[in-house]
């Protein structure tokens, strides 16, 4: 398995862009393809993906032009700047859309060489019908999602006696990308249990032949420190945008 090439092969399915080089500003109008990431709460209206120097950005045909004329020569490493964002959200209010996030992604490092830990509690690894019966009674919802479109693969939790006590969960996202999510419920909290589960489910997808990723928002110190403990690097970043509700003229 290539992870490169599986995450370049995403990306392309998720902004209807070719790869191109780095360097290279990939716009195209937006189509949804089958294989790509998309969530109920999130528009495709507009998309960006900054990876490795290379940007891909998808957008509705009333602004292709636009974006052609304002982002063709960018670099983009620049392209979260502020002052760009709010130009590129006001254009979006237009057309009664905004931005509606910008998160960070990390994704597996090549050279981790693990996480020494012994843990004191015993470990389960749950599939969707386990994950399923939860439903009802989820206190783990940064990593059992149920969201439609990307359906929860796969937990490993942790369990004092009987009791789940931290959860990390996969969903697939994309053909290509399993995002994982982990929760520990307070009281555990501050023990090494996330890196702990999070590596563990790093390395359960990987055995599986999917790239697993990691998000978190830019001012999520705490969260970023466990991807990285748990053999996560920096990767790429995206830009969403969402309807206005109630949008009018």
């Amino acid at each position: 398995m290539d992870p490169e090439a599986l995450i370049l092969a995403q990306f392309e399915l998720d902004t209807n862009c070719e790869e191109g080089e780095s360097g290279k500003i990939n716009i195209n109008k937006r189509k949804r393809l089958d294989g790509s990431r998309y969530f109920a709460d999130i528009s495709d209206f507009l998309r960006v993906i900054v990876y490795k120097g290379r940007l891909f950005m998808m957008c509705d045909e009333s602004i292709y032009e636009w974006a052609l004329e304002k982002y063709s020569d960018m670099l983009p490493e620049w392209f979260c700047k502020y002052d760009n964002l709010r130009m590129l959200d006001e254009k979006l209010h237009q057309f009664g859309y905004e931005i509606m996030d910008t998160h960070v992604y990390f994704m597996p490092d090549p050279e981790y060489e693990g996480y020494d830990f012994e843990c004191p509690y015993r470990i389960k690894e749950l599939g969707r019908k386990e994950i399923d019966r939860m439903r009802e009674d989820n206190p783990f919802r940064h990593a059992l999602m149920y969201q439609e479109g990307c359906p929860d693969e796969l937990a490993i939790g942790a369990f004092d006696e009987d009791e789940p006590i931290a959860m990390a969960g996969v969903s697939s996202d994309g053909r290509n990308l399993w995002q994982i999510g982990i929760d520990v419920l307070p009281g555990y909290e501050h023990k090494g249990l996330a890196v702990y589960l999070t590596t563990l489910m790093k390395e359960a997808v990987l055995a599986r032949g999917k790239v697993p990723f990691y998000g978190t928002s830019e001012s999520h110190s705490l969260s970023q420190r466990v991807a990285v403990r748990s053999g996560f690097v920096p990767g790429w970043c995206e830009v969403y945008s969402k309807q206005i509700d109630n949008f009018s003229v």
